[in-house]
């Protein structure tokens, strides 16, 4: 995964580079408080990723480079276990390529002395949490189309197609779906595996507009810290990636953190 460059939605230059909302040692202050930490993950590439078909709510699986992908962020979540950090179940979305990448992820948090093997099976959903309001914006006669189809069909994009889960109605449901995960894993820090219009619907909403929908992208597998349960949730960072992912909850730990 890149550390940073461009990605285009409807002719406009969006960047995919992680942001850093609070410092690690403020994260683990506002934690220490008694709030707990979810880690949003962007789900694995899939083929429709590849072409930018927009997928909405249909039910497409990883690829090869989108299990490769989720198993990698699967050994780094072990990693970080290994660092001392604390994981309840991982909850996941219901379509199949969030459930898989969640199910890697759930595998390395079961056997943290076994490193993630891309070629082995993701755990069965049975052993995940799966919340429905972890699922994709609704993106309705959209959904399915390429880029050029979506530009060509609705020049006037959502508006214009009249069916589309709005940007506040999905933020909303994000913040319930935080409600739902810190009642399903009551103990620790929470992984919740999501989709991409999701996670920057709620991140538009938790930063006034500065970075999500619009503004910017999310990488497959990148993952997105929230500190949540005490008032209004706060973020701690968007879009982080590969080694950018450890070293912030290495960091957290270090300023004393405890999960």
């Amino acid at each position: 995964m890149a550390q940073n460059g461009h990605t285009s939605k409807r002719g406009h230059t969006l960047p995919i580079y992680p942001v850093y909302l609070v410092s690690p040692s403020r994260g683990a202050h506002l934690l220490l408080e008694g709030r707990r930490l979810i880690c949003l993950v962007r789900h694995g590439q899939t083929d429709w990723n590849q072409i930018k078909r927009l997928q909405g709510r249909e039910n497409v699986p990883l690829n090869e480079t989108g299990i490769r992908q989720a198993c990698h962020t699967a050994e780094l979540f072990r990693r970080s276990v290994l660092y001392g950090i604390r994981f309840g179940k991982v909850c996941t979305s219901p379509l199949s390529r969030a459930v898989d990448t969640a199910g890697y992820i759930q595998a390395a948090l079961n056997d943290p002395a076994i490193p993630c093997d891309a070629t082995t099976p993701p755990r069965p959903s049975e052993e995940l949490c799966i919340l429905p309001q972890l699922i994709e914006r609704d993106y309705g006669s959209l959904s399915g189309l390429t880029l050029e189809e979506r530009r060509h069909q609705y020049p006037g994009g959502e508006r214009q197609a009249g069916d589309v889960e709005s940007v506040p109605a999905a933020a909303a449901r994000m913040y319930s779906a935080f409600d739902d995960m810190l009642e399903a894993v009551p103990e620790h820090a929470i992984i919740g595996v999501t989709h991409g219009g999701i996670l920057n619907a709620v991140f538009s909403r938790l930063t006034t507009g500065e970075i999500g929908t619009g503004k910017s992208l999310t990488v497959n597998c990148s993952v997105s810290l929230i500190a949540a349960g005490i008032g209004s949730p706060i973020p701690l960072a968007y879009n982080l990636q590969e080694q950018g992912i450890l070293d912030y909850l290495r960091k957290m730990v270090s300023a004393g953190a405890d999960f």
